[in-house]
């Protein structure tokens, strides 16, 4: 097995739970012993406590994971900080206490970037929508268009979903497997199957900073939706709304329009109609972009160096977690100037139910408000389904995205001439959190799909990975030719950012319970424990989050390839990338001729959607990095 060994991996199915402890036995505390995050500490920092000393020998004898320095209130503790670098995202503290860890990425932080930036916009993942309605009992397209009227009160522009850049991924995941399965078909070795996702920052952290190097290759070389969000965001986003930012500045100014803009004739009088100041275009650094999402290691992935626009510009500034929106939305609705940097938390300490009440009192926005849109600032319902303008790619097995599935599909009938009729049908194997679907000629497996959720089966994974024999597809019959890998139990829908289930004391446990538990006093069910019956309280909300996702009152499933934004997208990215040039007479000039099929998987495309995972276990000669203290990006 090619862990390292000063790494031990302990409670790992754990996403949900906080208080977790630090899976680093790196950490020496001042004793010699090793050392504990408390993460229920001030919210902050943890305490190093001293801990009984570790079986196995640490590989160094002082690290600086953790850098350490005196309580200001306990002379005898020492306060312990995980910078960014060095999280591993390994289900720890850092997963349970990340809000406060990563300070840039806080509600209070947004607060004070709105007050400040001249466009303010705010992505809302599916999965966080989900779980929004899901408990403000509201159908998702209502959820969402209540909380861009929250949002705008807080001084927000524009308010998106996610479903573009959802498709684009998941059209550039299906090109880099079938380029990499027709090569290994070839005999070739350059690209390793099988080919794991890499959407999940979790894992794509964790994978660098601990697995095998050898497993790098593996993992595909495509930015995850949310940086693509991040991308247009900030390009094609930007470049809308300077034109409507000029031509607004135009209409104004225009003697054409005077009966309808009592500032033209105002500026006549008094001369101030020469100034160009209003038109003056935006820049990507003028562009403030908030993603929502369901856990926070997505506050990791958009801190990422190599997840620049530009040089120190972000393609995402911010990441709020689902219940941390939910903070906002009851700012915005207690207090009129929440929107100031002045507006300070609530005196009693905030509790989703709240943020959920204060939601559900929310007026829903209208589909025609500008306030809400897309990434070319139309109409959230232009092309779209009428009625319906969400959008999901997949009709099943898309709680993390859907990648299995579309993949799936796609290449059994690219590869095979195999059309695949309604959800594909994974079963689950050792356990609920790993799946698999096989397609067959016979006896024989044509295409073996993995969905493997939670470290415990991420560790599986690897094992088949890293395990000696031959490559490309003889390798691939036994790992499979596809992974789906997610680091939290469950799927993205189970994040550790989702709003949590309403806590209700059991009796003589001490176990918070729900459901039935709420309705009858705290008991649990007759005959079941408390922990038995959370856990069914947590299937059945993901259960109802599932639904929510395709099969809900203004949400249409319409594949990748026919999203009404995709080919538009796809042929800016390309117009972009290519140089001006003029057509020849009689011809089509530039991108925006070209047909969808010639720009997935394009030359341009993944120069726009590449991302690069390198390992942090060793150096570029191979030599296995020894000190934690280079452990950096």
């Amino acid at each position: 097995m090619a862990f390292s060994g000063g790494v031990k991996l302990g409670d790992l199915d754990d996403f949900i739970s906080a208080a977790q402890d630090c899976t680093k036995p790196l950490i020496q505390a001042a004793g010699g012993g090793s050392a504990k995050l408390d993460s229920t500490a001030d919210g902050l920092r943890g305490a190093v406590a001293t801990a009984a000393p570790v079986v196995e020998a640490p590989q160094v004898q002082r690290p600086n994971l953790i850098k350490g320095k005196k309580s200001a209130t306990d002379p005898k503790a020492e306060i312990g900080q995980v910078t960014l670098s060095d999280c591993l995202a390994c289900s720890g503290c850092v997963t349970s206490a990340e809000t406060v860890l990563l300070q840039a990425q806080s509600v209070d932080e947004f607060v004070r970037r709105v007050a400040e930036a001249p466009v303010t916009v705010v992505t809302i993942s599916a999965e966080a929508r989900a779980s929004l309605a899901s408990h403000s009992g509201d159908p998702p397209l209502v959820a969402l268009q209540r909380l861009a009227t929250g949002l705008r009160l807080l001084g927000v522009d524009y308010v998106l979903e996610s479903s573009a850049a959802e498709a684009m991924a998941l059209l550039e995941g299906k090109a880099e497997f079938l380029r990499r399965f027709r090569e290994a078909s070839g005999g070739g070795a350059g690209n390793k199957l099988p080919l794991l996702t890499s959407h999940c920052p979790g894992w794509t952290c964790y994978a660098e900073k601990v697995v095998d190097p050898m497993v790098l290759p593996h993992i595909s070389p495509l930015k995850p939706p949310q940086q693509i969000q991040g991308r247009l965001v900030k390009t094609v986003l930007l470049e809308a709304h300077n034109q409507r930012r000029l031509h607004r500045w135009w209409r104004s100014r225009s003697p054409l329009f005077a009966a309808e803009s009592a500032w033209w004739s105002r500026s006549v009088l008094v001369g101030e109609g020469s100034s160009a100041e209003g038109c003056k275009p935006l820049t990507v650094g003028d562009v403030y972009h908030v993603s929502v999402q369901p856990c926070f290691d997505r506050k990791i992935e958009a801190s990422r160096p190599t997840f620049e626009i530009e040089d120190g510009i972000r393609e995402v500034d911010t990441v709020l977690t689902a219940t941390e929106l939910l903070e906002l939305i009851f700012r915005a609705s207690s207090s009129p100037a929440a929107s100031s940097a002045d507006a300070e938390a609530s005196p009693q300490p905030f509790v989703p139910e709240d943020g959920i009440a204060a939601l559900r009192g929310m007026p829903a926005i209208s589909l025609e408000s500008e306030t809400l849109t897309d990434v070319l600032l139309q109409r959230l319902q232009a092309g779209r389904p009428e009625g319906r303008p969400l959008i999901c790619a997949v009709e099943g097995n898309g709680d993390s995205g859907g990648f299995a599935e579309y993949v799936f599909r796609e290449a059994a009938k690219e590869l095979f001439g195999k059309e695949i009729s309604g959800p594909a049908r994974f079963e689950s194997k050792q356990n609920e959190d790993i799946r698999e679907v096989l397609l067959k000629d016979g006896p024989k497996v044509l295409l073996k799909f993995v969905a493997a959720y939670g470290f415990r089966n991420i560790q599986n994974v690897i094992r088949r990975v890293t395990k000696p024999g031959p490559e490309g597809l003889a390798r691939a019959a036994e790992c499979g030719h596809f992974v789906e890998i997610m680091a939290c139990p469950s799927g993205c829908l189970n994040g550790g950012g989702q709003v949590p289930e309403p806590k209700v004391a059991a009796l003589s446990t001490g176990i918070a319970s729900n459901g039935y538990a709420a309705a009858n006093g705290g008991a649990a069910p007759p005959g079941k424990s408390a922990a038995a019956q959370s856990r069914d309280e947590r299937k059945r909300r993901l259960g109802e989050m599932h639904t929510l996702l395709h099969d809900a009152a203004g949400v249409a499933v319409v594949p990748p390839e026919e999203h009404p934004l995709v080919l538009p997208l796809y042929r800016r990215i390309a117009a972009l990338a290519a140089p001006a040039r003029t057509a020849p007479r009689g011809r089509a000039a530039g991108p925006e001729a070209l047909a969808l099929k010639s720009l997935v998987g394009g030359s341009a495309t993944r120069r726009w959607l590449t991302a690069e995972w390198r390992s942090l276990k060793v150096d570029e000669s191979g030599k296995e990095i020894i000190g934690a203290s280079t452990l950096k990006w």
